[in-house]
């Protein structure tokens, strides 16, 4: 939890693959090995997250998720809309935004919706050690929003990185609202 960059970095090819091919082999390969290098794991992770034939959040939820992110204005004349930030939210806001992830997340079939939300918790454990490991809950989302959300369309992507990063950051920071149905609680109250 602690490692520098945890989850940013990519770990080596071989490592990755012998990961790979340890849990095909069984579901209860030991990744505690302290030869294993921990960002191969969480390379191996990523990986596999991201070839997922129907992402974690799958592309209806995808689609519930964004517009739980409200624009903004265009910062200049003709520009697209700027997206709302999370940390400008004022409370009510906040549990409106809160109440709407929690009906999208609802939605997902339930073994997407129990590994997401072991995933988004053990993201906001990582995130606790930030000051350690140098991963905010934007840097673990700008990792992770592309590994388990995407559009049915390739146009969509880029256009939409930045509403995706925001809504699996405010995922990761209000995890206990969304998951949990706890009100008013956010990173930094648990």
């Amino acid at each position: 939890m602690e490692l520098e960059g945890i989850y940013r970095k990519s770990g080596g090819n071989s490592q990755n693959q012998q990961i790979k091919e340890g849990f095909e082999r069984t579901n209860d390969f030991d990744i505690s090995d302290p030869d294993l290098d921990i960002n191969a794991v969480t390379s191996t992770l990523r990986q596999y997250l991201r070839k997922l034939p129907t992402p974690l959040i799958t592309y209806d939820v995808y689609d519930k998720l964004l517009d739980s992110i409200p624009p903004m204005p265009p910062s200049h004349p003709g520009g697209p809309p700027q997206i709302n930030p999370n940390h400008n939210l004022d409370l009510e806001q906040r549990e409106h935004r809160v109440d709407l992830m929690r009906q999208a997340i609802g939605s997902l079939p339930a073994i997407h919706r129990t590994c997401l939300e072991v995933l988004i918790f053990h993201l906001a454990r990582v995130v606790e050690h930030e000051k350690s490991n140098l991963m905010t809950s934007l840097n673990v989302a700008v990792v992770f929003a592309p590994t388990i959300m995407r559009p049915e369309s390739v146009t969509r992507e880029l256009n939409e990185s930045q509403a995706k990063n925001q809504a699996v950051q405010f995922l990761i920071e209000n995890c206990h609202g969304i998951f949990l149905g706890e009100k008013g609680v956010e990173r930094g109250e648990w």
